[in-house]
């Protein structure tokens, strides 16, 4: 992954470095969400969630690297963009079976990303629902910042905003260089330093949200038996709304799922516009 990512050693330097050049590009409006899926023969092979998305799926039988993929998907979002302006929430659908082994550790590994927000172990029903009403919440709150426009027509209005305010107080600043204290007031535009807008309560940045689920299928259909089973129907629901409504929102899916029926009906499958289909592990060898 560090040879696509352009890497030599992932250091603080060098990641720093990725995302002070993240923040100057000013196509990626809140923020990237740039995943890198693998070498291809003219270099790697990404996709832009914003551009190509606004979801993501991945599927293939077990043992076919699923797992593998989403892992370094996290990566890969990870060191494209600042954890100010990206957030991750990561779902582990079977739970984790084991924590000694690392195959058995599903998403926990990349808990230690710094964007990482919340991980989620689908074996523990109270959780699972505090984490449906938690990401429906955190739904509707943007829905309430953003009121009639979306995630990339906010966050445009929000740039010119802060240009026109810097703009205004450096002419304000000459100003009162030159004695000249009384400015007389735009007729058609209130403008207000940053400071003064933070002091009325002006809204705060909006970072993308990356919402990464393992075994999508063990959600749709959990096994008799399974711990987080009365709880999956809350999930699911919360997840369907992100697929519904999260490109308008900024919030947007990458999910794994084995061969299941009813899972390719699930409305995080349909809305997936990006789809990654892996092959089954050729013994003695890797996928096929």
């Amino acid at each position: 992954l560090l040879d696509e990512l352009g890497l030599a050693r992932a250091t603080p330097a060098s990641l720093m470095a990725r995302w002070a050049d993240a923040a100057d590009d000013t196509r990626a409006l809140g923020g990237r969400v740039t995943a890198i899926l693998g070498a291809g023969p003219r270099g790697p092979v990404t996709a832009d969630l914003a551009a190509d998305g606004p979801h993501l799926l991945v599927e293939g039988p077990p043992g076919s690297g699923r797992t593998e993929l989403l892992r370094a998907v996290v990566a890969s979002l990870a060191a494209a963009e600042r954890p100010d302006r990206l957030g991750i929430v990561l779902v582990d659908g079977r739970g984790v079976p084991t924590t000694g082994d690392a195959p058995g550790e599903g998403l926990r590994v990349c808990t230690d990303v710094p964007h990482v927000t919340t991980h989620l172990c689908a074996n523990d029903p109270v959780r699972m629902r505090e984490f449906a009403q938690s990401l429906s919440a955190e739904l509707k709150r943007r829905a309430e910042l953003l009121g009639r426009s979306d995630f990339a027509e906010w966050h445009t209005g929000r740039e010119l905003s802060d240009r026109m305010v810097a703009q205004r107080t450096a002419v304000a600043s000459r100003a009162e260089q030159n004695g000249d204290l009384d400015t007389p007031p735009s007729s058609t535009l209130r403008l207000r330093p940053g400071a003064d807008r933070r002091k009325t309560g002006a809204a705060p940045p909006l970072p993308r949200l990356v919402v990464v689920v393992d075994d999508l299928d063990a959600l749709v259909s959990p096994a008799l038996g399974s711990p987080g089973r009365p709880a999956a129907g809350s999930v699911m629901r919360a997840l369907e709304a992100v697929a519904r409504d999260g490109e308008r929102l900024g919030v947007h899916l990458v999910v794994a799922t084995g061969p299941c029926a009813r899972t390719a009906q699930s409305e995080p499958v349909r809305q997936a516009s990006l789809r990654v289909a892996l092959d089954a592990v050729v013994p003695g060898g890797g996928p096929e």
